[in-house]
């Protein structure tokens, strides 16, 4: 009996609050694409941004393996040097900051593609699994790929290279396979 008074009382919140839930889902699409339409204007021919850090675990490896090979393709970001992107980058940072969420964000990749991947389904799934309810309701078809390592290096640093493979493998596919995002 409870659940049906709960419900009751939810339904027309939910009906009520749903233009708003629209309008802000909007919004933060229209500020993503042009975010990502600004990023390519400042820097022509770049694909994206690469976050790293000096970290024992990560920053040689990157500096030797990637950088000679996909290197100018990005704008880096060291994180270890955060506290002067305020001043130094804050263009940058903030494209960071609207697509690297809250967990495993260095190292991490910020790919703008040049077509929309069909890969819909896969982004409203991650975003169930994140638990981000504007993913949920309006899955990212920005034209953008996240790629995140942060788990990868750690699981090679205990032997197990799978995961990192398969992630540099994803990374340089995407870095590989086409010119370089027009906007």
């Amino acid at each position: 009996m409870a659940g049906i008074g709960c419900l009751v009382l939810f339904v027309p919140f939910v009906v009520l609050a749903s233009p708003l839930i629209l309008a802000f889902a909007l919004w933060n699409h229209y500020g993503t694409i042009a975010i990502r339409r600004e990023f390519l204007r400042r820097w022509p021919g770049r694909r994206g941004i690469l976050v790293y850090s000096n970290s024992p675990n990560w920053g040689q490896y990157i500096e030797q393996h990637w950088l000679p090979r996909i290197g100018t393709q990005f704008v880096l970001l060291n994180w270890s040097e955060r506290s002067r992107w305020a001043v130094e980058r804050p263009f940058e940072a903030r494209v960071f900051r609207r697509f690297a969420g809250d967990r495993e964000f260095n190292p991490l990749a910020i790919i703008f593609l040049q077509r929309v991947p069909r890969a819909t389904l896969r982004a409203w799934l991650n975003s169930i699994h994140k638990r981000e309810l504007l993913g949920v309701l309006a899955p990212d078809r920005h034209n953008t790929a996240v790629i995140r390592f942060f788990q990868a290096f750690r699981d090679y640093k205990h032997g197990k290279d799978h995961l990192l493979r398969t992630r540099e493998a994803e990374l340089f596919s995407l870095c590989d396979d086409r010119p370089a995002a027009e906007a």
